[in-house]
């Protein structure tokens, strides 16, 4: 996120009129967007924010429409996705799929420059692990079925049409990036294609925990105990959701969720509010104590991946990177065999498949967690149309990662006009599902409705 120096100036020069740009001032236009993309709060309630503010200062320049300041982001967004790369022999592209309802998925390629990556690790004021406006945009090609062939497919076009040949291709390891990945380094030798370690460590814990028994029944009564309190004074108690999608990777606020009862249910305090019976919370939590040895034993397991993950994303695979990774991880590793020493062996046995064969003095990347985030972050701008297939907001994903200075946003909007959006949304992703859904109502006269409704019950 771009940081103003003088925020009290800028928001008085967003609301000059001297300086207009078309009906509105370029400034105006970028603070409508720092609202959208920074402050999250949607296209409606910056529009809003911008006419609650515009009446404090003296000028003619209304504030932006909703629908307005919505065209803006899309036309930075394939500005960036389509502006010229830089040619350097030193890129990274980080790959992944997105899906939503439908039978299309939509194949995303950011890029970022290891020297760039590299100045990073070497300035201490700065994190080291790579933040959105790091990376750019080069790819975000729907389909309807991906395979090895097709992936090989776009890499090839994408560096046909870029002229770049990229050093290392990173994915989460799902079988048709990586078949793809392999095709084009068979021909691309000076390409090496590399896992993202998030996803191995979730892989590593999956299998873990699968094979534990008390997980499952564990659980099985946090389940129970979530459905029998909902409704209760005990609602506050309830543990969090577990995401269907990537839950391996999600497990720590779980834990941090049962340590905290755990320590409650030994030790219960006032709650305003609650008024307990003696053994009420033991009728309801007691249960939980079965578990305290197992949950130190997992949350042991997630510290030994946490430091794991830590590691690469500072430092990245390389020659070395096992042997400095096995100090990191001793004492996970030192004495009898736990969960913890299990997935800090199996991480230590993957980094060093991923870096063993580099050369000494060479740095990969080894965290694809940035692509994961942008996406996350494009489905927060697409709001509830997130549900409903792919809409144009994917390409609020490619505006996500600009720096949004006045000169930036001004070559966007110099190049990329409205109509440009409107063809790429056809060429690219044609009708939604939201459209179809509009479509196949539309042609259902409002007497039949009526008619096909379901009967009163009396």
């Amino acid at each position: 996120m771009v940081r103003s120096p003088d925020p009290k100036a800028e928001l008085t020069a967003a609301f000059d009129h001297r300086a207009p740009y078309h009906s509105h001032s370029l400034g105006l236009m970028q603070l409508f967007l720092r609202l959208a993309l920074g402050a999250k709060t949607g296209f409606r309630g910056a529009a809003k924010a911008l006419e609650i503010v515009s009446s404090l200062f003296p000028t003619n320049e209304l504030a932006p429409s909703p629908n307005g300041g919505q065209m803006w982001l899309l036309r930075l967004g394939l500005y960036e996705l389509s502006r010229p790369k830089e040619h350097a022999d030193d890129w990274v592209w980080i790959t992944d799929h997105t899906i939503q309802v439908g039978q299309v998925k939509c194949f995303l390629v950011v890029g970022a420059r290891l020297s760039a990556w590299e100045a990073k690790r070497a300035d201490p004021d700065r994190p080291a692990e790579l933040e959105h406006e790091d990376l750019s945009v080069w790819m975000i090609e729907p389909v309807e079925g991906s395979d090895g062939a097709t992936v090989e497919r776009q890499l090839l076009e994408l560096s046909q049409q870029t002229g770049v040949v990229p050093r290392e291709l990173l994915s989460d390891g799902g079988s048709d990036v990586q078949n793809g990945i392999k095709r084009f380094c068979a021909s691309h030798p000076q390409t090496t294609g590399r896992k993202d370690v998030a996803h191995a460590a979730a892989n590593i814990v999956k299998h873990e925990l699968n094979d534990d028994t008390s997980w499952a029944s564990f659980l099985q009564e946090a389940s129970h105990a979530k459905a029998k309190m909902r409704q209760t004074q005990l609602a506050f108690l309830l543990p969090p959701e577990l995401k269907a999608k990537a839950r391996w990777m999600n497990l720590d606020p779980l834990l941090v969720w049962s340590r905290k009862v755990m320590a409650f249910v030994a030790t219960p305090r006032p709650v305003p509010g609650v008024s307990l019976e003696a053994d009420e919370l033991e009728q309801q939590m007691g249960w939980i104590r079965r578990y305290q040895e197992p949950l130190a034993a997992w949350s042991e397991m997630l510290e030994a991946t946490a430091t794991s993950l830590s590691y690469i994303r500072e430092h990245g695979y390389h020659a070395d990177a096992k042997q400095e990774l096995e100090v990191e991880l001793a004492p996970f590793t030192r004495g009898k065999e736990t969960p913890a020493s299990r997935v800090a062996s199996g991480l230590l046995t993957f980094v060093a498949g991923q870096s063993s064969d580099l050369p000494a003095g060479q740095r990969l990347l080894g965290s694809s967690e940035v692509l994961e985030s942008l996406i996350g972050k494009s489905k927060q701008l697409e709001g509830q149309h997130s549900k409903s297939g792919f809409t144009k907001m994917i390409l609020g994903a490619a505006a996500s990662v600009t720096k949004l200075t006045r000169q930036t946003l001004q070559a966007a909007l110099a190049k990329v006009k409205t109509r440009h959006v409107a063809q790429w949304v056809q060429k690219n992703l044609g009708i939604s599902v939201q459209g179809q859904r509009m479509h196949a109502f539309a042609a259902i006269p409002r007497e039949q409705n009526r008619n096909n409704s379901s009967p009163a019950i009396l």
